[in-house]
């Protein structure tokens, strides 16, 4: 005899932020490819080991996006955490960025990063992680 059980629906909050995470993250890391693949070819092979170290970083922070879309489902309050901490820093990281020029793309990671904190502030959210 099969039981029928009380699946719990994702808040809309945690729902568009974790779509957003992912087109922070696909975008990204579209970006990261395209930026390898039009200076890796432009760089002598001594500097190709540079162009890699100095997206590391970037790239290491899109995967941490990525996983942290990825494991909403679980409810864990550290992704939650994460995440905010996470979406702070590019959102601070962003504005920094807008000081010195503003470009669509500046703008856009910007207003992104913003809304996912904001959305994971909210109270749906936190109870959401509270389990």
């Amino acid at each position: 005899m099969s039981e029928s059980y009380d699946v719990e629906v994702m808040p809309p909050s945690v729902a568009v932020a974790r779509f957003c995470m992912w087109a922070q993250a696909i975008l990204g890391l579209v970006g990261v490819s395209l930026l390898v693949a039009l200076l890796g070819g432009a760089l002598p092979v001594a500097q190709a080991g540079l162009l890699v170290a100095g997206l590391a970083v970037p790239l290491a922070t899109l995967l941490l996006i990525a996983f942290l879309a990825l494991r909403m489902r679980s409810r864990r309050g550290w992704v939650r955490t994460a995440g905010l901490v996470v979406e702070l820093l590019m959102t601070l990281l962003g504005l920094w960025q807008l000081v010195g020029d503003v470009t669509v793309g500046n703008l856009l990671g910007v207003l992104t990063a913003g809304a996912v904190f904001g959305l994971l502030c909210r109270q749906s959210s936190a109870t959401w992680f509270d389990r």
